[in-house]
């Protein structure tokens, strides 16, 4: 089986777990409702206090985020790391292709659900806001490009971040600490806690070398018009060079991390 065909399998397979947990689904719905709409009442608020942001940014930032969010998440460090642990890991490595093949599947299954669940509030969000003037995105052809193409390059690196890691768990059984310690690292410096705008010039300079904006936040600045061609150009090269950096950064920890593991599970 290609490449291509794996990638089929478990998103197929993703599709058919999650249809038999409806519930689960509701729960999503609702808790991307109540998160969204609490994080643009806040930064709304706080943008009121500032000359230089206007609330209409911050209202499209916050519905284009939660749109991005679900596309270009990675959800290894929950799956991953429970196979590691309970030792069903040894089944990835016996077979004649990469893990990291099932792994993406999972995750790309796991994201069009989510996307497809969340495209109804993101039309009402989208109405709410133009029928209050605080919808300021304007789509063109060239922007969508450059949009579509950051979309697949957060993702990558929010697939490459989990799978780092998460390889710890191949020596350390207790991972709640590591786990808790990247989602809260990744939240506050992709730009979901605190639009990059709201911070000092040497903080959005520090975020925009550091990987993690181009998980979240520079597609939604490519979206809003925050940056220009340049911009983007800049923050392609940097995106792209953090992707190698990681992908070796990868390969050293597991060949660490896999002389650990025993697969005894617990």
């Amino acid at each position: 089986m290609n490449s291509f065909g794996i990638l089929k399998r478990e998103i197929k397979a993703y599709f058919l777990n999650e249809s038999i947990y409806k519930q689960q689904l509701v729960g999503w719905i609702i808790a991307d409702t109540i998160k969204i709409t609490a994080l643009i009442f806040v930064w709304m608020n706080v943008a009121q206090t500032r000359v230089d942001v206007d609330t209409s940014y911050v209202a499209s930032y916050y519905l284009l985020v939660m749109l991005i969010g679900k596309i270009a998440s990675d959800f290894t460090m929950e799956n991953g790391i429970r196979e590691m642990i309970n030792g069903k890991f040894s089944n990835f490595l016996i077979k004649p292709f990469n893990y990291l093949l099932e792994y993406a599947g999972r995750n790309l299954g796991n994201n069009i659900v989510r996307f497809m669940l969340f495209i109804p509030i993101f039309i009402i969000g989208v109405f709410i806001l133009s029928a209050n003037n605080l919808w300021v995105c304007k789509f063109n052809f060239l922007r969508f490009v450059f949009f579509a193409f950051s979309l697949v390059i957060a993702f990558i690196m929010n697939f490459l971040l989990g799978n780092i890691f998460s390889l710890p768990a191949l020596k350390i059984k207790e991972m709640d600490g590591i786990r808790i310690f990247y989602y809260n690292t990744a939240s506050m410096l992709s730009g979901e806690f605190i639009p990059i705008v709201f911070l000092p010039s040497f903080g959005q300079y520090l975020l925009k070398i550091l990987p993690f904006r181009y998980t979240l936040s520079f597609p939604v600045e490519i979206l809003l018009d925050e940056i220009d061609g340049f911009g983007i150009l800049c923050g392609f090269l940097i995106s792209i060079f953090w992707i190698v950096i990681l992908i070796f950064v990868y390969k050293v920890t597991l060949k660490h991390f896999i002389k650990y593991y025993e697969a005894e599970g617990i």
